[in-house]
């Protein structure tokens, strides 16, 4: 099998807006009309390319197994392999290189990540179905922080979907959603992966699974250690070591399943993790203009246990459904080091939910399927507020009506009741069309919906941030067209353009006395494009490469234009990867880039990274790897700082970008062995 990351390289130019929508219209057209089918077929290729077929099921576009070709979505699917044999760290990694996909980390290890879907960061993350984000808010709007994922080793498969989900996902999914789906113990086999590498890296993790008499079963846990990290200085080209960045995770999951019949089941999901890490925040010596953010001694401790139990009937049908009850807990607490002692804030997330979800076949032409969610979350933050409790009731239903053996509509509408914004009503509709079977055109069209969160209406005066109790829910709408084309047995090319429009949308931003405070925006508007072309060279080498726009613009109040958002950290996005397999070797080569960023916030417009791993199976049970990231050793930064920020803007100001470097070179050795 070769490892199927997504990934492309283009020469940077600056485009704009009407040319990038003009070019990928015209390549959508010209992919669908024009471009020939070929009949020579690698043999080894063939298994490989499954995963990109369009008969592939995928669930998060539909809510139901429904085929990718027609899903009328921007999906993307990754798969435990591709994970497996990238030796990726954590989601953020993983999502990281996905076209069009936007990570934002602070850089160093123990700080919060969090992701952007079509430019969005109202995205909901997901366990097999299950919401994860927090009601507090926490890492962007969404309040999930990709690093607090207890481990990748149980992953099954991850289905990315990009565009408004309110419809079916509810508050959050206004960029779209991120849905981890874990695997099902299938045999009995224990596996024991062990790594070491740059900055005093010690990684272990322990796979245990196995399948008896109805049962199921798997078992991970793993362990992370790291003494600091290391980042390249732009003003000096020295490479320095961040005091405090120490990192200690451990996680453990535990996924157990009944088989009741042929057609239900029970399935039981556990979820641990608790980490202690330093916390520089900000490199050393840099300021926002209220206090210093560099903190030699200040370190995060954090605690997540979450618990789901599912039952499942009508499997393997079209008519699939489940009864789910769940409850995801996390605590965080900051020790501060001030004026010669040790002080500490805390905060707790505790969500309880369920969820009931059922489909209909009314008639050859008609799937219905609809559903009901409950979530209750009751949100503790000592000597700040406590107790706050924000709920949610809602009641959903789509159709997936086959018009004929071309044209499918999917209608939908949502209704979410909050106890503290009332009733809201989003509608949402999809047109797919299959030309055949290599071909598929889609637009969808969705309004969304998204109330503030605990933090945005609460946070009490601390002298630096201030809520507002007085703060609107976020309205809007988004639409997406693209197109999905098999070019012949070797290569495929996806395609899509997206336009969206957030009113009254919430920003924290820095006020006339120094306090950070949220406040509705007038407007926010987002557009973007991508492609990405997939293509086996030979039966040895796989190759993709791809390209992303976006542009967003705010509107600070009605008597105001538009202005060009200056955090945008990817306006032109770039991915490359090239996998090579022959044998007893694998090799894997990912580059990722970005050009057209802001002078203000960041300290170069734009950015390469490479990465690499090289697998070599030394026997049936043994496999040795060796991971190199950021090869070239660049200089590079994913979360910008700006004059707004409370510096002076502008690369090396006080405050100014350059604050939150991303790491230098670094290495990873390791040995995966199967018992």
């Amino acid at each position: 099998m070769v490892n199927k990351n997504k990934g492309c390289v283009f020469v940077a130019v600056k485009v704009k807006s009407k040319q990038v929508k003009k070019t990928i219209l015209s390549l959508m057209v010209m992919s669908a009309l024009t471009l020939p089918a070929s009949s020579t077929v690698y043999a080894e290729q063939t298994a490989e390319q499954d995963s990109y077929s369009f008969n592939q099921i995928i669930v998060t576009a539909n809510r139901v197994p429904t085929k990718l070709a027609e899903s009328a979505a921007n999906v993307t699917v990754i798969t435990g392999e591709e994970i497996q044999k990238a030796h990726y760290r954590n989601l953020g990694e993983v999502l990281r290189n996905v076209n069009g996909i936007i990570v934002t980390s602070h850089g160093h290890p123990g700080a919060g990540s969090y992701v952007r879907l079509n430019g969005d960061d109202r995205v909901v993350i997901m366990i097999d179905g299950r919401r994860m984000n927090m009601d507090k808010g926490a890492s962007g709007r969404a309040g999930y922080d990709l690093n607090s994922l207890a481990t990748l080793q149980n992953i099954e498969r991850i289905e990315v979907v990009k565009g408004a989900a309110s419809a079916l996902y509810g508050s959050d999914a206004v960029g779209g959603v991120v849905n981890i789906i874990t695997k099902q113990g299938i045999k009995d086999q224990t596996s024991l992966d062990i790594s070491a590498g740059s900055w005093g890296k010690r990684n272990y993790q322990l796979t245990q699974q196995g399948k008896a008499n109805g049962w199921s079963w798997m078992l991970t846990a793993n362990k992370e250690q790291q003494d600091y990290f290391s980042y390249k200085d732009f003003l000096t080209g020295k490479v320095k070591d961040m005091p405090n960045s120490d990192v200690n995770n451990n996680g453990i999951t535990f996924r157990l399943d009944k088989e009741i019949d042929a057609a239900s089941s029970v399935t039981l999901n556990v979820e641990h993790a608790d980490s202690k890490s330093g916390q520089p925040y900000m490199v050393p010596g840099r300021s926002d203009g209220v206090s210093p953010l560099h903190f030699p001694y200040d370190y995060r401790t954090s605690l997540s246990n979450n618990m789901a139990l599912t039952y499942n009937f009508d499997k393997g049908k079209e008519t699939a459904g489940h009864v789910r009850a769940y409850q995801n807990y996390y605590t965080s607490d900051a020790h501060a080091y001030r004026n010669g002692a040790w002080s500490m804030s805390s905060f707790g997330n505790k969500a309880r939910g369920f969820e009931a979800q059922d489909a209909w076949r009314l008639d050859d032409k008609n799937l219905l399927v609809g559903g009901v969610e409950w979530r209750d979350t009751k949100v503790d933050n000592p000597g700040r507020y406590d107790g706050r409790s924000v709920s949610n009731r809602a009641v959903y239903l789509e159709d997936r009506l086959d018009l004929d053996k071309k044209w499918t509509l999917s209608p939908g509408v949502r209704v979410d009741r909050h106890n503290m914004f009332g009733s809201k009503t989003t509608p949402r509709a999809a047109l797919n069309y299959k030309m055949d079977n290599d071909t598929n055109v889609y637009i969808s069209w969705g309004k969304v919906f998204n109330a503030p969160n605990v933090d945005d209406l609460f946070q009490p005066d601390t002298g630096v941030t201030v809520g507002n109790p007085n703060l609107k829910p976020e309205t809007g709408r988004s639409t997406t067209i693209g197109i999905n084309k098999k070019l012949n047995d070797k290569t495929q090319v996806t395609a899509s353009y997206f336009k969206s429009q957030l009113n009254d949308a919430i920003n924290w931003e820095k006020g006339s006395g120094g306090k950070w405070m949220p406040s509705n925006v007038d407007k926010q508007r987002k557009e973007g494009a991508e492609i990405e072309i997939r293509t086996a060279l030979s039966p040895n080498w796989r190759v993709s490469g791809a390209y992303s726009y976006l542009k967003v613009e705010n509107m600070a109040n009605k008597a105001s234009s538009y202005t060009e958002d200056v955090n945008n950290s990817q306006p032109h996005g770039y991915r490359l990867s090239v996998d090579y397999n022959k044998d007893l070797w694998h090799l894997g080569v990912t580059g990722r880039g970005a050009s057209g960023r802001s002078s203000e916030t960041f300290t170069s417009s734009s950015y390469w990274v490479w990465d690499a791993a090289v697998d070599y199976k030394m026997n049936e049970n043994a496999v040795a790897y060796v991971k190199v990231n950021n090869i070239t050793n660049r200089d590079y930064e994913l979360n910008g700082t700006n004059a707004s920020s409370g510096g002076s803007g502008g690369p090396g100001g006080p405050g100014g970008s350059g604050g939150f470097p991303m790491s230098a070179r670094n290495y990873q050795v390791g040995i995966q062995y199967l018992f």
